[in-house]
């Protein structure tokens, strides 16, 4: 199991929270175990509103994932 750093964003915007750290296998279930619904990989903030973004623990020079509704 990996430790991430999940940024909820539940109404396609920054809920203005600091990270919340996850202990998950993925960084897809990170996000889904922290927002509690399923979220999609793929999808732009037009159609999917943005609903978190995620990276491992640590790792601040790569860009986040970002996870979408579904």
């Amino acid at each position: 199991m990996t430790i991430f750093q999940v940024q909820l964003w539940p109404n396609g915007k920054w809920d203005g929270k600091d990270h919340q750290k996850v202990e998950a296998a993925t960084a897809k279930d990170a996000a889904e175990k922290l927002y509690g619904s399923s979220l999609r990989d793929k999808g732009s903030n037009y159609k999917n509103p943005i609903r978190a973004q995620v990276r491992a623990l640590g790792d601040l020079s790569s860009h986040p994932t970002v996870f979408y509704e579904p």
